[in-house]
C-alpha cells in the first residue's frame, strides 16, 4: 500500500504531460527550424564546393587541348608530343599519346612514369579513350586503399582519327592539397568521388579521415566534362552558430523543470484523495488477477482435455486400421499371384490404385500409432558422424537431387534409433520440398551447451506463419500428408531436452531446420575442449560438393 501511495496521481501526471508536451513541441519546432537552417547552409556550402571542384578539374582541358593541337599539327609525332608534354607539366603529370590498333589502344609516346611505348592499354581504358572527344572527359577514378588515380582524355576532332591524348595523376586522397585547403572546404568535412554515387573505390580527395562521411550529411553532384562526380559533406561545427544550435535544448530543459514543479504542487494537493483511490485500485487489481488466473487455468484444462481426446482417438483409429489394412494388403497380394504378372490391362490400373491407397492408409495408421505411443529415450553415447552417415545410407537422395554432408567430431548422449528417425524425417521432407532438382545439405557442429544438426534445402521455403504452426499435429502443406511427421520430430527432440525450429536462410531461397541437442562434447585428440584444428568431414552424394 505504501508503494502504491507513492504513485503520481493522474492529475499531476496530466499537468506534467501537458507542460512537457508543450516543451517538446517547442523543442521540436525550434530544433526543426535550426536543422533546416543548418541543412540549407550545408547545402549552399557543399554546392559551392561542388562548383569549385568542377571548375578545378575541368581546367585539365587547358593541358590536354594544346597537346591535342600539337599532335594534330605534327601528324602524331611522338617526339613533338614528348617535348610539348614536358613543357606543359614539367614532368608532374603522366601524359600518354595512344593510337587505336584493332579494338584497343597502344602507347606511341609517353611522358611520366607508369606507361611504356608500345604498351597495349587495358580494355577499360581503351574503351574510355574510344569515347573521348573534343572536350576533356574523365576516364574514371580508382582508389586502392592508399592512392587515388584519375585520368582524363581528349580525342577527335582535336586529334587525328584513331589517336587520343590521355592524362593521368595519382595522389593520397587524405593528404592536404590546394584543392581541399580552399575556402569552400574550410567549414566542411568533404569526400569527393569520381563517380555518380559515393563509391569508396572511386574516392578522389577528402579533407577528413571519416570516410564515408557520417550522417547526417549532404550529397550533391557536379559535372566534370561529360562525367558526373559526387560530393558528400558534413559541417565541422554548427554553421548556424552556437546559440542557435543550443536554443532548442534550453527551451526543452526549462519546460521540463517547470513541468516538474507544477506537477509536484498538484501531487501534494491530491495526496489524501489518492489514498482512498489506491485502496479501490488494489481491490480491483486483486479481482482482475483472480479472473485472469481462472481463465488461464480453464484454457489449460481445455487444451489438456483436447489433446487427451485427440491422443485417444488417434490410438483407437491407428489400432483399428492396422488389422483391416493388413488383410486388404494380403488380399491384393494373393490377387496378383492368381492373376499373374503382369495382370490383365483392364485390372492392372485398379490393382495399382488399390495398392497405392492402401499404402497411404497404412502409413497414416503407422503415424497415428507413433504419435501417441510413449517413447522414453534410451540414451547412449553416439558419434554424430556415424548417426548422420547411417541416415544418409538409408535415405539416399532421389535422382536429380544432390546431398552434401559436413559434420564436426561430436559425441551425443541420445537414443540412436529415435535420433535416426528424426534426421531421416527431416531429410525426406527436404527431398519432397525440392521436387525434381536441387540441393540438400546436412551440417553438424558443436555449439555452446550442446550440438546442432542443420538440414538445408533449396526448395520453395516456409513462410513465417507456416513456420509457427508446422510442428503442430495434423497441420500439413502436402496434399497427401498426414501432418504427423514433424509433430513426431518435435516430440522426440523435446524428449531429449532439445529444440527444433525453422530459421531464415539469410535471404536465400529454401528452408533450414535446426535441431539443437544438449549434453554433447567434442571428440578427437583435443576432446577436452581445445580445437584440434582438424577440418570437419565433408561428403557428397549425387555429384555436388558443399
Amino acid at each position: 500500500m505504501r508503494n502504491r501511495m507513492l504513485r503520481a496521481s493522474p492529475l499531476s501526471v496530466g499537468v506534467l504531460v501537458v507542460i512537457a508536451a508543450v516543451s517538446i513541441v517547442g523543442f521540436t519546432f525550434t530544433k526543426h527550424s535550426a536543422d533546416q537552417q543548418e541543412q540549407t547552409l550545408l547545402a549552399s556550402n557543399t554546392n559551392q564546393a561542388a562548383v569549385y571542384i568542377g571548375s578545378v578539374f575541368s581546367g585539365v582541358g587547358s593541358i590536354l587541348d594544346p597537346l591535342a593541337t600539337a599532335v594534330t599539327l605534327t601528324g602524331g609525332s611522338p617526339a613533338a608530343f614528348d617535348d610539348r608534354a614536358k613543357a606543359l607539366t614539367q614532368g608532374q603529370l603522366v601524359l600518354v599519346l595512344a593510337q587505336r590498333q584493332g579494338s584497343g589502344y597502344v602507347v606511341t609516346a609517353e611522358s611520366g612514369a607508369g606507361f611504356q611505348v608500345g604498351q597495349t592499354l587495358g580494355p577499360a581504358l581503351s574503351s574510355a579513350l574510344s569515347k573521348a572527344g573534343a572536350k576533356a572527359t574523365p576516364t574514371g577514378v580508382v582508389f586502392n586503399g592508399k592512392t587515388s588515380t584519375a585520368g582524363f582524355a581528349v580525342g577527335p576532332p582535336l586529334t587525328p582519327t584513331g589517336d587520343a591524348v590521355y592524362l593521368q595523376f595519382s595522389l593520397n586522397p587524405f593528404v592536404a592539397s590546394p584543392v581541399t585547403a580552399s575556402k569552400p572546404f574550410a567549414s566542411l568535412k568533404v569526400a569527393v568521388y569520381g563517380a555518380p554515387t559515393a563509391d569508396r573505390n572511386s574516392l578522389l580527395v577528402a579533407n577528413t579521415s571519416q570516410v564515408p562521411v557520417p550522417r547526417p550529411n549532404y550529397v550533391t553532384t557536379t559535372k566534370v566534362g561529360d562525367a558526373t562526380w559526387t560530393l558528400v559533406a558534413d559541417a565541422r561545427q554548427p554553421l548556424t552558430g552556437g546559440f542557435a544550435h543550443q536554443a532548442p535544448y534550453v527551451i526543452l530543459l526549462l519546460g521540463l523543470v517547470l513541468a516538474l514543479l507544477l506537477s509536484g504542487t498538484v501531487e501534494v494537493l491530491v495526496r489524501r484523495h489518492r489514498y482512498a483511490a489506491e485502496l479501490v485500485s488494489e481491490r480491483t487489481a486483486d479481482l482482475k488477477q483472480s479472473l485472469a488466473d481462472l481463465r488461464e487455468a480453464q484454457d489449460a484444462l481445455v487444451r489438456s482435455e483436447r489433446l487427451t481426446a485427440l491422443g485417444e482417438m488417434a490410438s483407437v483409429v491407428g489400432h483399428e486400421l492396422r488389422n483391416p489394412l493388413a488383410a486388404v494388403t494380403n488380399a491384393l497380394y494373393l490377387l496378383r499371384r492368381i492373376l499373374g504378372e503382369p495382370a490383365p490391362e483392364n485390372l492392372e490400373k485398379h490393382l495399382t490404385m488399390a495398392e497405392r491407397e492402401t499404402a497411404k492408409a497404412a502409413a497414416l495408421a503407422e503415424d497415428l500409432t507413433a504419435f501417441v505411443r510413449p517413447r522414453e529415450p534410451q540414451k547412449e553415447e553416439v558419434e554424430l558422424r556415424d548417426l548422420v552417415n547411417e541416415v544418409v545410407e538409408t535415405t539416399p537422395p532421389p535422382r536429380g537431387i544432390s546431398l552434401s554432408v559436413e559434420i564436426e567430431d561430436a559425441l551425443l548422449e541420445v537414443d540412436r534409433r529415435q535420433m535416426a528417425e528424426v534426421l531421416a524425417n527431416l531429410v525426406t521432407n527436404a527431398y519432397q520440398a525440392i521436387g525434381e532438382t536441387g540441393n540438400v545439405r546436412i551440417k553438424g557442429r558443436i555449439e555452446p551447451g550442446g550440438a546442432a544438426v542443420v538440414v538445408d534445402d533449396t526448395g520453395p521455403g516456409v513462410s513465417e506463419d507456416m513456420a509457427e504452426r508446422i510442428f503442430e499435429p495434423f497441420f500439413t502443406t502436402k496434399h497427401d500428408g498426414t501432418g504427423l511427421g514433424l509433430a513426431i520430430v518435435r516430440r522426440l527432440v523435446e524428449a531429449h531436452g532439445g529444440t527444433v525450429r525453422f530459421e531464415d536462410r539469410d535471404g536465400e531461397q529454401g528452408a533450414r531446420v535446426v535441431v539443437h541437442l544438449p549434453g554433447s562434447r567434442r571428440t578427437g585428440p583435443d576432446s577436452d575442449g581445445h580445437s584440434s584444428g582438424a577440418r570437419p568431414e565433408r561428403a557428397t552424394v549425387g555429384g555436388t560438393r558443399a
